[in-house]
């Protein structure tokens, strides 16, 4: 019988959110108890950071288990900024209500006005339907409307911290290459961690350009392409 190889089927995989793979190191290991006692006792929650430390992802597993958990991801695009504060909540109460519990991942850094007070009155929406809320975000809050401050404030805070060593980071990028459904060698990671800042907002970004490269280029990734790559990456990160 004539064995014939089946070809990669041209087409992006959407990254697969487990939350039975979720890497539980010391960084994560009070924000992943307190969401197990939240899913059960309720309460608000505030997941906090000082860098990248896996925040999105962690909810993203956890709306993944759980199908009572609504989760809503707010992205910093130009129909979002928008809208006006009292659109903003309509829309993410469209979304959330029907659920018993909900997740609120904010980007990063600075939000704009109109976006904080949406999520203001959508926080008072959840409090009037008596919802537990998990709000992710990393930033100062001084740098919000005091209605916002005043409401993550009274909130439960847990911060977040990424990997202390490299066998929590490797097991990281392990986690996250199964996540983008790419069977890649552990070598190729480890070489990672030696091109490249042990940082996650370095690593994560890194790894998919790999994989997206490897797919592209319909390359089997082999230690000279990925050192190539890898020394491609860092040089864009330090150029000289």
């Amino acid at each position: 019988m004539r064995k014939e190889n089946q070809l990669r089927l041209q087409m992006q995989l959407p990254p697969v959110y487990d939350y039975g793979t979720w890497i539980r190191h010391a960084g994560v290991e009070n924000a992943c108890n307190a969401l197990a006692l939240w899913s059960v006792h309720g309460g608000t929650i505030w997941l906090a950071s000082d860098v990248v430390a896996g925040k999105s992802h962690l909810l993203r597993t956890f709306a993944a288990d759980l199908s009572t958990v609504g989760m809503l991801n707010v992205m910093g695009d130009s129909n979002t900024y928008n809208c006006n504060s009292r659109q903003l909540a309509r829309q993410w109460v469209e979304v959330l209500e029907n659920r018993s519990h909900w997740l609120i991942d904010m980007p990063a850094g600075d939000i704009p006005r109109s976006v904080a007070l949406g999520l203001f009155h959508l926080l008072e929406r959840a409090r009037e339907l008596q919802r537990p809320v998990v709000v992710a975000w990393r930033g100062q809050t001084d740098t919000l409307p005091p209605e916002l401050s005043s409401r993550l404030l009274a909130m439960e805070k847990i911060d977040m911290a990424p990997p202390a060593d490299d066998e929590a980071l490797l097991q990281v990028l392990c986690s996250s290459a199964g996540n983008l459904q790419w069977d890649i060698r552990e070598q190729v990671l480890q070489a990672m961690l030696i091109y490249l800042p042990r940082q996650l907002d370095v690593l994560a970004p890194a790894l998919k350009e790999l994989e997206a490269l490897s797919f592209e280029q319909k390359h089997k990734p082999g230690p000279a392409w990925v050192k190539q790559q890898l020394a491609r990456i860092a040089g864009q990160l330090h150029p000289s």
